[in-house]
């Protein structure tokens, strides 16, 4: 029993690898779970075993992105970063996370309803997420203290979600869509200190 136990415990973490890179590079709808199968040379039923469909297997896909995303995030805040250094840190990382997606999987992954429940929650919670940041970054000086925060939060989100509806990520370089997100949402926000910081940041940008 240990032993089948570790054996699915492995086969699924090669699962979950490969989904990962062919869900990115493919997108989601061309990728058949026999195409996982074969790859990895296992049987559809063990496939089947571990996830009954495709949408389950998304669903982990995703989660865990987002976990390892955290883990890098949680790592890089340690004493002596500052709220600008993350910013800058958190578009670098999704810069680079976006130039290893294809922009299909980003339009597929609006059709499997459990993913997008699970998005939609996670938005809500970064919104929770945002205030505490923005309140953080008032007490540490870059940030002007009197920000109608539920404003600016509405605002950002709306503008995110326009990028993502219209696909504009197909139409202009997403560093550069990041770029400008920054210089609207951020710069804004900042004191004297914080634009020092941002300025300085952006260079390497």
């Amino acid at each position: 029993m240990v032993i089948e136990n570790d054996y699915k415990k492995e086969v699924k973490a090669k699962i979950l690898q490969l989904a990962t890179t062919m869900f990115f590079q493919y997108g989601i709808r061309k990728v058949k779970m026999d195409d996982i199968a074969a790859r990895l040379k296992i049987s559809k039923r063990t496939l089947y075993e571990i996830y009954q469909n495709k949408e389950d297997l998304l669903y982990e896909v995703v989660v865990l992105n987002d976990k390892r995303g955290l883990e890098k995030l949680e790592e890089f805040d340690k004493p002596g970063v500052n709220v600008i250094n993350i910013i800058i840190h958190v578009f670098k990382l999704q810069t680079e996370e976006f130039s290893r997606i294809n922009p299909v999987f980003l339009e597929d992954i609006g059709k499997y309803p459990k993913v997008m429940e699970y998005i939609q929650n996670k938005r809500k919670r970064k919104r929770k997420q945002v205030v505490a940041f923005i309140e953080r970054g008032i007490s540490e000086g870059c940030f002007l203290p009197d920000i109608n925060i539920e404003i600016m939060n509405t605002l950002a989100d709306a503008s995110g979600h326009y990028i993502m509806s219209n696909n504009l990520y197909n139409k202009y370089n997403i560093k550069e869509i990041f770029r400008t997100v920054v210089l609207l949402y951020i710069r804004g926000i900042c004191t004297e200190k914080g634009i020092k910081l941002l300025d300085e940041e952006m260079k390497g940008f």
